[in-house]
């Protein structure tokens, strides 16, 4: 994934997936909804309105 300022670290995608774990175990959000929730999430903490498929599926895997 880059942006603007160039390639995101490494622990930036862990912070993500991390983030997301905890959000939809706090949330009890269904499996269902899982992609659109990860989406929203990068772009809110990204800042940066292109999410990236491969992104969302390494952040969603079990």
């Amino acid at each position: 994934m880059e942006d603007s300022t160039g390639p995101v670290p490494a622990l930036t995608f862990h912070a993500l997936r991390r983030a997301f774990k905890t959000s939809i175990a706090e949330r009890l959000i269904p499996e269902a909804q899982w992609t659109e929730h990860a989406k929203a999430l990068v772009r809110k903490l990204t800042h940066n309105a292109h999410v990236d498929s491969g992104l969302v599926a390494w952040i969603i895997r079990k």
